[in-house]
């Protein structure tokens, strides 16, 4: 028997679904998310998803303040030469393309999508609706899985090329603010979706498989810096180990950051989008200053095949003669206006001039390789890039993106090749950024100010010159730039741990970290007249945790930062919250806590400090509100219909939203008897809805929806309650406007 509440989850997710698909024509492909961590992100069904209004909703960190996506778009290409294709027809050059602008239909076709859990899902309701932000249906629970949420998808190409890529995350809090990803490529011979092979036996020459990231600061960051950053138009794109100098770490990477528009509101300096004026519904009304741009994001190589036959990897660098070797082949930008980022240029162009970059016009075998200097350099050559004055985007409307190609390979029938690759962001905390933000403010936008904020917690300011050529240099005395340039340690700290995961994993092939306590199966949040109610459930089996922990915030701009109400004995179910306001929105996450770890600063054997671990805060995050109640009406006739007349054209501050959500409204009934059944119909008695109040509070709403969860039309409805311990009825109308 299917879980009923389950159930009403998936139902509503489907409808959101359809909502979210007809608002972004471009989005034909299904896109899943992996939402357990601090870090958030979406994954289309073929690789890569192109420009459109949603396409900023990925990477999102810290993803519980809105506005904190860091993606515009992905392009996944596969390029190759002197291809015969299933119809006979002989290419020079063929490039399969996804993104940034083509769909990707003409040439990709996916196969299949499973995302899978290490223990079931938790389902979290409020006031006794599903409360989640993203949809995530777990397809497959895996008790052995090496990650705890893991999303597996394979599509293919036109020229027999088959994708199965592989992205896994994890709850643990020392390494939630990544992603792992696999990408095996695999010469099968099938163009599409059935069976048959239609290139059986074909060698694929001089392979390419080429992405384009167009990432850009946080979008509340960007739109507190310019609307055009938005699309990534002031994005400095950095490049480290990429064999052409020394770098602070030893890896390979590519990342990127907001850097400045020197025409747009000179009063300040931009970098770090300092939070002054209200732009964007991003973060109405948060003027204090805050530094929106609290992060950056990139993507680290951990492994690439140097070919078919040799699974070893090597980093790139030259070989005694000068000559590049090693993987990714090429990194470098492109101008995400460029012609080659859409259809209609010859196919010799796209690989030759942007698989093998821009900086290769005479076509010259092996084309540019890694190009440098990098962008950021070019824009600011002293590498003093927190005195950096000049524009930023060198008059290019889209900005640029980052480029990153593997190859070339030959590949002949039924051989692939393995890419490893992770994936997130990270920077300054909330705490760093409010402070360092509001002092920089108050300051009077002095950007020679040295702010102190003491990031370790010891009690004391480390005053160490600041020296952005290193890792981590340790200062916590520096000018508002500085502060938001450092932000570069907490991602290479990132990308660190996600490659001390990787390695300690054997490719993935065993779990490779502490694991932290499982959270609920189930949790609730109720409000009630005199307390806010919450219960919850573990999963079977599962041992109780040494204690659990309650989080709360009331209504603000980023529903941060949550504080702690109470800390519970690991056998407890259920807590009563009375120490509430009427009338403000709260909002809440529980956590189980395990016990002491060893000491490991990797996080992999222990924790950093020997903490203990807690169950991810996402797994119980609540993302609709609730309230006090009002105490039940005394009779019938008490009831009110708020708002009696509910325009759905209207501005949202003048309707009820659901959840923080716009495109959805609801009207809400006050003052109706604690048990009490509420009926809609329409003006000529057709049976629209019935809602159960039984709660004990005069407060209910309803989400102007059918009871078969369709959307109502215009009109004149009846509402009808009843009180059910006296039978006392009453009837009022009220009136809805598309």
């Amino acid at each position: 028997m299917m879980n009923m509440s389950r159930f009403v989850t998936l139902s509503f997710a489907v409808l959101l679904l359809a909502a979210w698909t007809t608002s972004d024509a471009r989005a034909q492909f299904l896109q899943t998310w992996v939402d357990i961590g601090e870090m958030q992100s979406r994954y289309s069904e073929v690789g890569a998803h192109p420009e459109g209004p949603t396409g900023n909703r990925s990477i999102e960190w810290p993803s519980i303040i809105r506005g904190s996506g860091h993606y515009r778009s992905k392009a996944y290409w596969i390029g190759l030469k002197n291809w015969t294709d299933e119809f006979g027809r002989q290419w020079e050059y063929h490039n399969a393309r996804v993104g940034p602008r083509p769909d990707g239909s003409t040439y990709f076709t996916p196969i299949e999508t499973r995302l899978i859990a290490k223990w079931e899902d938790t389902e979290v309701f409020v006031d006794g609706a599903a409360s989640f932000d993203k949809i995530a249906i777990v397809d497959e629970v895996d008790p052995g899985l090496v990650a705890d949420r893991v999303l597996y998808q394979k599509y293919r190409t036109n020229q027999g090329v088959e994708t199965e890529r592989t992205v896994y995350a994890y709850s643990n809090q020392v390494h939630d603010d990544f992603h792992i990803i696999h990408r095996k490529m695999t010469n099968t011979g099938n163009t599409d979706g059935d069976d048959e092979i239609e290139l059986d036996g074909q060698t694929l020459n001089d392979v390419f498989f080429f992405n384009v990231y167009r990432w850009r600061g946080r979008e509340q960051a960007a739109w507190h810096m310019s609307a055009a950053q938005t699309w990534g138009k002031f994005s400095m794109v950095d490049i480290v180990g990429d064999g052409n100098g020394d770098y602070p770490v030893d890896f390979t990477a590519t990342y990127l950051w907001g850097g400045q528009d020197p025409n747009f509101d000179p009063g300040w300096d931009e970098l770090g989008s300092p939070m002054l004026v209200t732009r964007n519904a991003t973060a109405p009304g948060d003027t204090i200053g805050r530094l929106a741009g609290m992060s950056m994001q990139g993507r680290i190589v951990l492994h690439a095949d140097n070919s078919t036959s040799d699974r070893t990897f090597t980093p790139p660098g030259f070989d005694g003669a000068g000559n590049p070797i090693g993987q990714p082949a090429t990194l470098g930008w492109i101008d995400t206006d460029e012609p080659l980022n859409a259809d209609g240029q010859p196919e010799r162009d796209y690989y030759e001039l942007a698989i093998l970059t821009r900086e290769n016009p005479a076509f010259v075998d092996g084309g540019a390789s890694r190009m440098f200097p990098h962008y950021a350099d070019r824009i600011e050559p002293t590498g003093e890039f927190w005195t950096q004055q000049t524009d930023a985007s060198t008059g290019k409307q889209g900005g640029h993106a980052s480029t990153v190609a593997y190859g070339p390979y030959q590949m002949a029938f039924g051989e692939s090749v393995n890419i490893w690759e992770a994936e997130g962001a990270a920077g300054l905390s909330y705490a760093a950024a409010t402070d360092v933000g509001v002092a920089y403010k108050a300051s009077g936008f002095d950007d020679a100010l040295r702010i102190p904020f003491d990031a370790n917690g010891d009690g004391q300011i480390n005053d160490v010159p600041y020296d952005y050529s290193v890792y981590q240099n340790g200062s916590e005395l520096m000018t508002k730039n500085q502060w938001f340039l450092s932000s570069r340690d907490s991602m290479f700290q990132m990308m660190y741990r996600a490659r001390d995961v990787f390695q300690a994993s054997a490719e993935m092939t065993q779990y490779p970290v502490v694991q932290p306590p499982k959270p609920p199966r189930l949790f609730e949040v109720t409000g009630l007249p005199d307390k806010i109610e919450l219960k919850w459930e573990t999963i079977a089996g599962e041992p109780d945790p040494v204690s659990w922990e309650i989080y709360r915030t009331d209504t603000n701009t980023d529903k941060l930062p949550y504080e702690l109400v109470t800390t519970l004995a690991g056998s407890a179910r259920g807590f009563d919250d009375v120490d509430l306001i009427r009338g403000v929105d709260y909002y809440y996450f529980i956590q189980a806590v395990g016990d002491a770890n060893a000491v490991d600063p990797l996080g992999l054997t222990g924790t950093p400090g020997g903490l203990p671990l807690k169950s991810g805060r996402y797994f119980t995050q609540t993302y609709t509100p609730t309230t006090l109640k009002r105490p039940p009406g005394e009779r019938a006739s008490d009831f009110r219909i708020v708002p009696s007349v509910v325009n759905l054209a209207a501005d949202e501050t003048v309707r009820f939203i659901v959840g923080g959500d716009p495109t959805r409204s609801q009207v809400n009934f006050f003052d109706i008897p604690g048990n009490a059944t509420i009926t809609i119909y329409t003006e000529t008695g057709e049976f629209v809805k019935r809602i159960e109040h039984t709660d004990g509070s005069g407060d209910d709403s309803w989400n102007l929806t059918t009871d078969s969860r369709q959307p109502i039309v215009s009109g004149i409805y009846i509402v009808r309650v009843v009180n059910n311990e006296n039978g006392d009825t009453d009837v009022k109308k009220m009136v809805v406007i598309q």
